[in-house]
């Protein structure tokens, strides 16, 4: 039941920012797909914020997105590698593709060689899983903010 009600709570939190319901729902779906691909905790949450200045969407929606799919970091690692090892079945020569590593000797260096470590197929899983990410968030929270926004026109005629 808690985890209904945080993300009710996040849902509440982001309906009521106040920009269009096309930059809101562009920065949340931009925040949520970069952590799927882009899997390094935390550095998702900067990208975010810098992709949606640059891409002119609600910044705020997509570091709030980004900060929310956290704790499920480890549930969206298994799903970039259940999606690679499907990539790698159809596309075998995908398995072979290294991508070059240096030695790290912080934490973070660490993460950035292990993700590198799984190859292209991994990558390419996080870019796909971004993108549907993206498009259902996208037109979801779209939806959901012009329905707010004709309840919200509705009340005020009366």
């Amino acid at each position: 039941m808690r985890l209904k009600r945080y993300l009710r709570y996040h849902y509440f939190k982001m309906i009521r920012l106040k920009d269009t319901p096309t930059k809101v729902a562009r920065g949340a779906g931009l925040g949520l797909a970069m952590d799927f691909a882009i899997p390094i905790p935390l550095v998702s949450i900067f990208i975010a914020f810098l992709a949606a200045r640059i891409l002119k969407v609600n910044s705020f929606a997509a570091v709030m997105a980004a900060t929310v799919i956290k704790p499920f970091f480890p549930g969206i690692v298994l799903i970039n590698v259940y999606i690679q090892s499907i990539l790698v079945s159809f596309f075998p020569v995908l398995g072979r593709l290294v991508l070059p590593r240096s030695e790290a000797t912080n934490l973070l260096g660490n993460m950035i060689n292990g993700i590198l470590s799984r190859g292209v197929p991994y990558l390419l899983a996080g870019l796909i899983n971004g993108l549907v990410v993206f498009s259902v968030s996208y037109m979801f929270l779209y939806y959901m903010l012009n329905l707010r926004m004709q309840k919200l026109k509705f009340r005020t005629r009366k």
